[in-house]
């Protein structure tokens, strides 16, 4: 089993920083990670972990990832006492992974499909659709 720790992801910024998640508290069962570079708890980049084993009637083990990275709303003082807005997020991007592995796949199966989703996600027809929305026919 293993254990978690902290996990390092490169962003895509003009010079690429790493951004640490670090284990946050669990809660109803998801395991969370928060980038803590973000001073405003509402702004943190989250990154959870949904596990299910498999059971009698699953037959497989599920993993469900998650990555937010919130964008919060720009704002000045807006009233006459200079007095700034308490932060609100503006909108939050979000990615998902989910890996359903049954019970009687071999790890050769399971390697291949790692393999497979790496390369999907390196994929021209993936960077189109996430750098300009462009929509596949």
């Amino acid at each position: 089993m293993t254990q978690r720790a902290n996990i390092t992801l490169t962003d895509a910024a003009t010079t690429p920083v790493n951004r640490v998640y670090y284990p946050a508290a669990e809660k109803n069962g998801v395991l969370l990670w928060k980038d803590r570079t973000q001073p405003v708890l509402i702004g943190q980049n989250r990154l959870s972990l949904m596990q299910r084993p498999a059971d009698k009637t699953t037959k497989a083990t599920k993993y469900s990832w998650k990555l937010e990275t919130p964008i919060l709303e720009a704002t000045s003082p807006s009233t006459s006492t200079g007095i700034q807005p308490a932060p609100t997020v503006a909108y939050t991007p979000l990615g998902t992974i989910e890996l359903v592995l049954p019970e009687r796949s071999t790890l050769q199966d399971r390697k291949d499909l790692l393999a497979q989703l790496r390369d999907l996600i390196d994929e021209a027809i993936v960077t189109a659709q996430v750098h300009d929305y462009d929509m596949t026919f």
